[in-house]
């Protein structure tokens, strides 16, 4: 029994383990970032205007889309974060950044975030 469970725990050990990313994209709301990959982030925002940043953009979370059309859902403290910098930026449907942080599946427990 011992070597059945031993290469089983060893195999779900590394499932389980963040690895350490750079990713670079454009902060979107978390609700609207599948929308946005599927459709385009400019279809998308002027079918749905409720996904524009620009008159309220304190969300509950956000994600990062990539170039190559990817996304990622940010975790805490990333998501205050992001609040501060859309704050402070005047183009806040544009907002380009780069995250650092550790990566668990498409979730991205943020360490630093940059503006690009």
């Amino acid at each position: 029994m011992r070597r059945i469970l031993s290469p089983l725990a060893f195999a779900l050990a590394f499932t389980c383990v963040a690895q350490a990313v750079e990713i670079q994209g454009v902060v979107a709301d978390w609700n609207c970032v599948k929308g946005m990959v599927q459709d385009g982030r400019e279809k998308t925002l002027k079918q749905n205007r409720s996904c524009s940043l620009m008159k309220k953009y304190k969300r509950q979370g956000y994600g990062l889309i990539t170039d190559s059309k990817k996304f990622y859902k940010l975790e805490d403290p990333g998501n205050q974060h992001i609040i501060e910098l859309l704050g402070n930026s005047h183009d806040k449907d544009n907002l380009k950044v780069l995250v650092r942080g550790d990566l668990q599946g498409n979730t991205i427990r943020v360490g630093n975030i940059t503006i690009l």
